[in-house]
Formats: structure tokens, C-alpha cells, sequence
């Protein structure tokens, strides 16, 4: 089981998880919220200190930050709502953010665990490290992506010094940190053509530090295909990389977890051949339950978490924060609360329940959604919409139960849609009753479609 972040899983109650269930499956018709957001992404600045090449909100990014006063004001209106814990990134860097330390220290009097900061260290501070080991943040990942200064400038396109105050930085953090469990601290290495055959001396940086887990991944193309594709790893590297990849398997990390994510891009077989050769065991950073139903996996994020970038807008997640991604909102002119019982929000929460409804049998139609982006819907394009909660296996048993009774009064619904067809069809002489039927019916056929996603007609 994987340690430290959970994207605030472990903070939420079993009875919390049963009105998701709810909310989720027999929500409001007009797609309102019982109550708000269990989580939040907060990209509290839009301002960072170094300019990663493979950002990937180079074009959302402008140079405003969410002032204190206004964070605290929203953390309060979140807290009222249910807020249990958050996700600190960006857009910038959160700990770029002029009165972070302020912020960290509200979130702690409220009661909300900070689940993750990501970071690229260059601000990390002794006073920093000493508020997150005091309030008990449960990771901390530093995007290193680099073993040298030189590859740091190229990476993060600042000065190489840079590369080793991020290095005495999360070592400090470690120092101060000494014997307490948390926070895990994480090293992530983005992998392109560049840097891929320095895999091992990745580790060895990681290991000076030390750090508790080392994820690698691949750099990924962004929007506006920003990043050159000559730089990307593709299939035919996994030849020149696999003995590397073996070795590193081989290596003794001590109490260093690897994680290594490069499923993408037609590499994911031969890190698993190199594992394989290398004797080293099959990893289950994110274990899944045995009632766990990919027909059921379908995102929930409608009314579990938000993401809130530095200029105040309001998206469903990280992965929909990009220059086309739906914003359902700007916290910097509008309460919170107005967004999350807005109309972005009411659609979204329609959208994704029709999803998990439908569950095996989805068909993903751009002429269908407003919100809904492919990589919503789509299996395999979206890591984060239930790797974090399928190991729960009472939440995802009582979630199917909830589900294959929905999906059973739409079965009757569509046997008495099918009924009507084939009446009008042998007795057409019916057709004009069954039409002003129709017509009379048309608020109950609303009500129905919003309620249970019923469509009695083909015009809803």
C-alpha cells in the first residue's frame, strides 16, 4: 500500500463515503450538491521561480496569485462544507506564494491536512519543513528531474546552482523531520531522450538525500504541443534502456520505495520484462479490491474535489486545467459556494453520473457533453479518477449495489420505451395520441432525465 498521500481518502468518514454513494446515484434532480467538496486542489499562485520546459500549464499560467485573505476566506467556506484535507501545486509554485507560511498555519487551525505539496524545493525552507512536519502533512514531492546542474538548467531552464539548494533544502527537510513518520517525502524524476540513461545515477541522488519513495515518469507532450517530440521517449528506447532499468531493479534502495510509471509511450512492457529478469516483485503501490468493477470506476470528482487555480478559476480537476479545459467558476469574483452549486457544476454532476450509470456499456459522444473531457471517460487515459480509492473495498461494494439498482430501473424504463415503439409501429392509427402524450409529458420527462438520466423519448 502505497504511504503518505491518498488525494484525501483517509480523511473521510464511512458514513461521508455512503452520502457520496447517495449524492452520486440519487442525487438532487437539478444536479445541487449535498454538500461541498471533501478535497481540493488549491494552486494557490501562478507565479514559480523555474520554467520547466514540459510545464503543462504554460498557457493557463498568468502572474496572479489568490492573496491570503481571500485563501483563508475560501478554506473557511470550504471547511463549512466538509472540507477534509488538500492538494498543494500549481500553475506556480505553491511555495512561491508570498504568505504560504500564513496559509499552511490557517489550514492547520481548520483542521484540513495538507495530503500533498508539490514542490521544486527552491523555496523550501527551514520554517517551511518545520510547519509541515509539525502539522502533519502527509507527502511532500519535489519535482527534482534532474542529477546535475547542468540537466537542471536544461530541464528547469534556471541557473544550475539552483540543483544543489533544491538538494540541501529536502535534506534539511529530511534532518528536521528525524524519527516521525511524516511527511513521506517523494523524489520525482521526469524522463526524456536527454536524461533516461541516467536512471541509476537518479537513484543515487535520491539515496543521498535520502528520500522515502523515487517515482520515475516520462515527460508528456502538453497542450499546444509545446514540447518537442524529439525529445520524447518512445518504443523503440526500450531496447538502449532496458538493461538499466534491470539493474536499477537489482539495486538494494533500502527503505526507499521505487515507483516507476512509464506505462505511456509503449515503455511499460519493458519495465516490466526488466523487473521481471531482474527477480524483483511485482510492486502494488495502488492495490485494487476484490469489489472493485471497472464498470464502476467511472470519476466522482463532481462531488468529491475541486481544483482552484491562482488566477481564481474554478476547474473538476488537474487534468482538465488547460487553455480549452471547462471552468466552472472564479473564486476571485464569486463565493465559492455559488460555484459549486453553479450551472458548470450541475452539468458536470449530470455528465458523470450518466457515466457511471451507464458503467460497461459508456460510449464517449463530444456532441453529448459540455463538460466531459475523453480523458474522463475513456479506460486508461486518466490515472487519477479511481487509482487513489479502489483498494477500498467497501466503498466500491456498496457503490456497485447502489449502481446495478440504478441500472436496473433504467432497463425497465428502456423495455417500456421499446414497448411504445413497437405499438405505434403496428398500430400507427395511435401515433398522434402517443404524440400529445409526449408533449403533455414533458416535465415529468425532464424531472425524469435529471433524476435518474431516464430518456423516455430520443428527445429526452
Amino acid at each position: 500500500m502505497r504511504r503518505g498521500t491518498s488525494h484525501g481518502w483517509a480523511q473521510v468518514s464511512a458514513e461521508r463515503k455512503r452520502e457520496l454513494i447517495r449524492s452520486i446515484v440519487d442525487g438532487d434532480e437539478a444536479g445541487a450538491a449535498a454538500r461541498g467538496p471533501v478535497h481540493a486542489e488549491l494552486d494557490l499562485t501562478d507565479r514559480c521561480n523555474v520554467a520547466c520546459y514540459f510545464c503543462n500549464q504554460q498557457d493557463t499560467r498568468s502572474k496572479i496569485q489568490i492573496p491570503a485573505d481571500q485563501a483563508r476566506e475560501l478554506i473557511d467556506a470550504m471547511v463549512d462544507g466538509g472540507l477534509r484535507s488538500v492538494r498543494l501545486s500549481g500553475g506556480g509554485d505553491p511555495l512561491h506564494h508570498k504568505e504560504i507560511g500564513a496559509i499552511l498555519d490557517h489550514l492547520h487551525e481548520r483542521g484540513v491536512v495538507v495530503d500533498n505539496l508539490t514542490t521544486n524545493g527552491v523555496s523550501l525552507t527551514a520554517e517551511i519543513a518545520d510547519r509541515l512536519i509539525a502539522h502533519r502533512a502527509r507527502e511532500v514531492n519535489i519535482s527534482l528531474n534532474a542529477v546535475d546542474g547542468d540537466d537542471y538548467h536544461r530541464m528547469m531552464q534556471v541557473k544550475p546552482v539552483l540543483f544543489d539548494r533544491v538538494l540541501d533544502n529536502v535534506r534539511e527537510l529530511v534532518r528536521r523531520r528525524g524519527d516521525h513518520e511524516l511527511p513521506v517525502v517523494t523524489v520525482q524524476f521526469l524522463l526524456d531522450r536527454d536524461n533516461a540513461e541516467r536512471v541509476l545515477e537518479m537513484a543515487d541522488v535520491a539515496l543521498s538525500l535520502p528520500c522515502d519513495r523515487l517515482v520515475l515518469s516520462t515527460v508528456q507532450q502538453i497542450a499546444n504541443q509545446r514540447v518537442d517530440d524529439a525529445v520524447l521517449l518512445r518504443s523503440e528506447d526500450a531496447g538502449r534502456l532496458r538493461p538499466l532499468f534491470e539493474e536499477l531493479y537489482r539495486r538494494d534502495l533500502g527503505g526507499c520505495e521505487l515507483e516507476v510509471n512509464l506505462a505511456f509511450r509503449g515503455l511499460g512492457e519493458m519495465v516490466a520484462a526488466a523487473r521481471r529478469a531482474a527477480g524483483a516483485a511485482e510492486p502494488l503501490p495502488f492495490p485494487t479490491a476484490p469489489s472493485f468493477r471497472d464498470a464502476d470506476g467511472g470519476c466522482f470528482f463532481a462531488w468529491y474535489s475541486t481544483a482552484i487555480t491562482g488566477n481564481g478559476n474554478v476547474y473538476p480537476c488537474c487534468q482538465l486545467i488547460k487553455p480549452d479545459g471547462p471552468v466552472l467558476g472564479n473564486v476571485l469574483s464569486e463565493d465559492f459556494a455559488e460555484v459549486w452549486d453553479g450551472d458548470g457544476y450541475r452539468t458536470l454532476r449530470h455528465e458523470m453520473r450518466d457515466v457511471l450509470v451507464e458503467g460497461a456499456d459508456r460510449t464517449y459522444d463530444p456532441e453529448r457533453f459540455e463538460v466531459l473531457d475523453p480523458v474522463c471517460h475513456e479506460p486508461g487515459l486518466c490515472w487519477l479518477k479511481n487509482i487513489y480509492f479502489r483498494a477500498d473495498d467497501t466503498f466500491y461494494a456498496e457503490l456497485a449495489a447502489a449502481l446495478d439498482a440504478k441500472r436496473g430501473e433504467r432497463a425497465r424504463v428502456e423495455r417500456l420505451r421499446n414497448a411504445a415503439r413497437s405499438l405505434t409501429r403496428r398500430l400507427p392509427a395511435l401515433a398522434p395520441a402517443v404524440d400529445r402524450a409526449r408533449n403533455a409529458s414533458r416535465p415529468l420527462r425532464r424531472w425524469l432525465k435529471r433524476r435518474l438520466g431516464l430518456r423516455l423519448t430520443e428527445a429526452g
